[in-house]
C-alpha cells in the first residue's frame, strides 16, 4: 500500500474511532440516567462536566500537537477515551460520574483537534477537498459504535461488559490503523505562516476575525450534534414511547444518514461549492428539528433525523476546512480556537436543552435548536460569500 493511501486510511480511522466511542455513550444514557434516578435538569448539569473537560483540555491540545505531533496525541486520546467509557459504566455517584465525563470530554477534544489538524495537512498535500470524507469516517464510526453497543445491550450483556468490549475493539483499531498519522507538522506551519507574511504589511499576528465567526457557527452546530448525542435516547423513551433497549437505534439512524452525506460531501462541494453546501445543509437541519418536534410519532422522529443527518453531514467539515486555510494563523491554533468556541456548544447545549425541557418540553428544545441552526445558514451565506470574493 502506498504512503498516500495510508495517510487517507489512518486519518479516516482516527475520526472513526472518535465517533465510535463517543456514539457508544448514547445507548448507555437511559441506563445511567435511570440508574441514578435523575430528572432532565439534573442530567443536563452532569453533562456540563463533559463540556468543562473539553474546554479545560483545549489550551493544552495545540501545544501538545506542536510538540508531539497529531499521531501521538490522537492515539493516546483514543485509549483514554475508551477507558473513560468503561469508567462511566461503573460510576455509582454523581461526583464520580462528573469526573469521568470530564476526562471523556477532554479525550474527545484531543482526538478531534489532532485528527482535524492532520486532515488539513493531508488536504494541502492532495490539493483537493477531502475534509467531508474524513468526517465521514467519524460518522461511520458513530454507526459502528452505537450499533455495536445497542446490539450488546439488546442481547443482555449490560453496560459494564459492553463498554469493555468496545474499548478492546477500538484500542486494537487505533494501534494498528492510525500509525500513518503525521508525527510532526512543524514544516507545514512554517510554510503556512510564511505565506501569510508575504501578503501582509504588518509584522504583528492577530486572530483573523473570520476565525471567531466560524467558532460561533461551530458553537451552534457542535451544540446541536451534542444535544442529539445526549438527548436522542431520552427523547425516544420519554416522548415517543420507545423502550430503552431499542432507543439507541434512533441515534444510529441519524448517524447512517450523516455518513451518507459526508461520504458524498467531497463531490458535492466540488459540484456546487462550499457556500451552497453549508447554507442548504443548515436549512435542512433546521427543517429536520422542526419536523422531529412537531410530529408526535416515532415515524416523524425518523423522518426528521434523516433530514438532519443529510443536512448536518457537511457543515462542520467545511467550516473546519475553511478555518484551516485562513492565512496568518497556525493550523492547530485555528482549529483549537474554533473548537474552543464549538465545544462551548457541547458544554452549554445539552444543559440548555435540559432546562428548557424541564420548563416546557423536549419538543420546544428541538425547536430552539432549529432556530439556532437557521442562523448558521444566514451567517454562512454572508461570510462564505465574502471569502469567495476575496
Amino acid at each position: 500500500m502506498d504512503q498516500n493511501r495510508k495517510l487517507l486510511i489512518s486519518n479516516q480511522l482516527s475520526f472513526g474511532v472518535l465517533g465510535a466511542i463517543e456514539a457508544a455513550w448514547a445507548p448507555m444514557v437511559p441506563f445511567v440516567k435511570m440508574g441514578m434516578n435523575l430528572d432532565d435538569a439534573q442530567f443536563g448539569r452532569l453533562l456540563l462536566s463533559m463540556g468543562i473537560g473539553s474546554l479545560c483540555a483545549l489550551p493544552t491540545v495545540g501545544p501538545l500537537i506542536s510538540k508531539f505531533g497529531p499521531r501521538l496525541v490522537a492515539i493516546t486520546g483514543c485509549i483514554v477515551l475508551g477507558l473513560s467509557l468503561i469508567g462511566i459504566s461503573f460510576a455509582n455517584h454523581e461526583w464520580l460520574l462528573c469526573l469521568i465525563l470530564a476526562i471523556f470530554g477532554a479525550s474527545l477534544i484531543a482526538i478531534d483537534v489532532a485528527s482535524n489538524v492532520n486532515a488539513v495537512v493531508v488536504e494541502s498535500i492532495f490539493k483537493r477537498p477531502l475534509m467531508s470524507g474524513f468526517h465521514g469516517g467519524y460518522s461511520l464510526g458513530t454507526i459502528v459504535g452505537s450499533m455495536i453497543m445497542s446490539l450488546l445491550l439488546t442481547i443482555g450483556l449490560g453496560i459494564h461488559l459492553s463498554s469493555f468490549l468496545i474499548f478492546l475493539i477500538m484500542t486494537g483499531v487505533t494501534l494498528i490503523g492510525c500509525r500513518a498519522l503525521f508525527s510532526d507538522i512543524k514544516s507545514f506551519n512554517a510554510a503556512h505562516v510564511k505565506a501569510a507574511d508575504s501578503t501582509s504589511n504588518t509584522k504583528h499576528h492577530r486572530i483573523p476575525p473570520v476565525i471567531l465567526v466560524l467558532g460561533c457557527l461551530c458553537f451552534i452546530m457542535y451544540g446541536s450534534e451534542g444535544a442529539l448525542l445526549s438527548w436522542t435516547t431520552v427523547f425516544a423513551t420519554q416522548n415517543r414511547g420507545i423502550t430503552p433497549e431499542v432507543a439507541g437505534y434512533f441515534y444510529t439512524f441519524f448517524a447512517v444518514t450523516m455518513t451518507v452525506a459526508r461520504y458524498s460531501g467531497n463531490k458535492l462541494v466540488t459540484a456546487i461549492g462550499r457556500r451552497r453546501t453549508v447554507v442548504l445543509g443548515a436549512i435542512m437541519v433546521a427543517t429536520g428539528f422542526f419536523i422531529t418536534a412537531s410530529v408526535e410519532h416515532y415515524v416523524g422522529m425518523m423522518i426528521g433525523f434523516t433530514i438532519i443527518g443529510l443536512g448536518a453531514g457537511n457543515i462542520v467539515p467545511q467550516l473546519v476546512s475553511f478555518a484551516g486555510s485562513v492565512p496568518g494563523i497556525k493550523v492547530q491554533s485555528a482549529i483549537s480556537l474554533i473548537n474552543s468556541l464549538g465545544y462551548s456548544g457541547i458544554l452549554l447545549g445539552p444543559v440548555i436543552i435540559g432546562y428548557v425541557s424541564k420548563l416546557s418540553s423536549l419538543e420546544r428544545s428541538f425547536e430552539l435548536l432549529g432556530i439556532a441552526v437557521f442562523v448558521v445558514a444566514l451567517v454562512s451565506f454572508k461570510i462564505l460569500k465574502q471569502a469567495k470574493r476575496s
